[in-house]
């Protein structure tokens, strides 16, 4: 959304929760009072002030990568696994999805607990809560964040600020479709190559669809215009295009602000007019009604360290090794 100025991912568990909201805090062309009142908070996260510090003198423990400069309240274990796990995530992007034209580095802010990132959001960020797992500002390149928070809510949150930067033209129900598709994965380390595999269904966002699942509409939810929108739905949007193998061309479709002649990105990526796609989304709603209850049964997102731990987890799991082939 181009007037966005701030998103708010709010979660109750990264990968088990009941419900996600957001607040977004949007500028009209008229809202002059507003545009003032937000460039005050802008200011005061730039350059500080007496009564609110800049978070920085807050986290006295820092970690900068090629892509990222982490900041941690505490000292903590998972400094150097954020920062590997990080900087891989940037590199898979570029390689397996589109390369981001993107100012780095990104600013992230971790908290110890959830209690100190509420306050953090509150205080310093003057964004009012609950603040849920993680908070992404656009307009400062900042991430907030605490440290139990779960790998999910980093990818997410990241990809929202490509989302903004580099598919500019995209439709309304990708601001949240594109970037939840990445919340949910497995994989592990190749050396210090990531290899993530995606395409899952998300447990608690198939719980919370309950039986309107295989009532989707996909003319209306591609239509949606509300910011406010069921992110749930929207996410069922891009795992249909990962499943066709089209979620890739997507993407960098939008990027190149190429529509091929069709009415929409989403029916470019497909190739076809959308009501030759309804039949297809149809069959892919019920293919995962059958699959409910394994669906319910995954696990957390985890990522191992060699390639045959992580085969050792998929096969207990029933977790599938085979990934769509994406085309471009």
């Amino acid at each position: 959304m181009r007037n966005t100025w701030t998103h708010l991912y709010h979660q109750f568990c990264p990968d088990y929760c009941s419900r996600m909201g957001r607040v977004r805090l949007q500028v009209g062309p008229n809202s002059v009072w507003l545009c003032a009142l937000m460039t005050v908070v802008v200011i005061s996260l730039a350059v500080g002030c007496v009564s609110s510090p800049h978070p920085v003198y807050q986290f006295p423990l820092r970690k900068q990568t090629r892509y990222f400069d982490l900041h941690y309240e505490r000292n903590s274990p998972q400094i150097e696994v954020m920062a590997r796990f990080a900087d891989g995530y940037i590199n898979l992007i570029n390689r397996d999805f589109f390369k981001p034209d993107f100012e780095y580095p990104i600013q992230v802010f971790v908290l110890g607990n959830q209690n100190r990132f509420e306050n953090f959001v509150q205080r310093e960020l003057h964004v009012p809560g609950p603040a849920g797992f993680g908070i992404y500002l656009y307009s400062n390149k900042l991430l907030a964040t605490y440290e139990d928070s779960g790998l999910g809510t980093f990818t997410h949150e990241t990809f929202h600020a490509f989302v903004e930067r580099d598919l500019k033209s995209r439709p309304a129900w990708a601001d949240e479709g594109v970037p939840t598709f990445f919340e949910k994965f497995y994989g592990y380390w190749k050396n210090d190559e990531l290899v993530l595999f995606w395409g899952f269904q998300n447990p608690w966002r198939i719980r919370e669809l309950g039986n309107n699942l295989t009532q989707l509409n996909l003319s209306e939810v591609l239509s949606d215009q509300n910011p406010e929108s069921d992110e749930s739905k929207l996410r069922m949007v891009s795992l249909f295009l990962w499943q066709q193998g089209r979620f890739r061309r997507f993407l960098k479709l939008i990027a190149a602000n190429d529509k091929r002649g069709y009415a929409s990105y989403f029916e470019a990526a497909m190739e076809l007019p959308l009501e030759k796609i309804v039949s297809l989304w149809q069959n892919y709603l019920l293919d995962v009604d059958r699959r409910r209850a394994a669906i319910l049964s995954l696990p957390l997102s985890t990522v191992f360290e060699n390639e045959g731990e992580f085969r050792t987890f998929a096969k207990l799991h029933g977790i599938s090794t085979e990934q769509v082939k994406q085309r471009d």
